[in-house]
């Protein structure tokens, strides 16, 4: 008889272990009641659940270390704004400093002997 003209008995005691026993991994009340811990299947798979432990702790410290670096990447840029900042004042109080009015009351202030050129310069023609 084919598989599908079967009835559903049949057909499941094809997917059903040798020994008659169906291998279910532990119910929900086993786990409240600590029987989980001994159970037959818990031992069969420990190697896996420990693999799948030391991935969970990968993943935990991969988080925490990309957290720190956001944390480093943040304060660097609030660091670089500031200087940037700090670079534009810098740059305009040189230029207020060094035009011509601020050095002529600089010079007086320092008590200094210069005077303002009244004349333009002459230009000098060697042969």
């Amino acid at each position: 008889m084919a598989f599908w003209k079967r009835n559903k008995k049949e057909q499941l005691r094809d997917f059903e272990p040798e020994n008659g026993e169906v291998q279910n991994g532990p119910s929900f009340r086993e786990y409240l009641n600590g029987q989980a811990l001994n159970n037959e299947w818990l031992r069969k798979n420990r190697k896996y659940l420990l693999f799948m432990v030391f991935l969970a702790f990968i993943y935990i410290n991969n988080h925490y270390s990309v957290e720190s670096l956001l944390k480093e990447h943040l304060a660097l840029t609030r660091e670089v704004k500031e200087l940037k900042y700090e670079a534009i004042t810098t740059s305009s109080d040189l230029m207020f400093m060094s035009k011509q009015s601020e050095v002529v009351r600089k010079v007086q202030e320092a008590g200094l002997e210069l005077e303002v050129l009244t004349t333009p310069p002459r230009i000098l023609k060697s042969n």
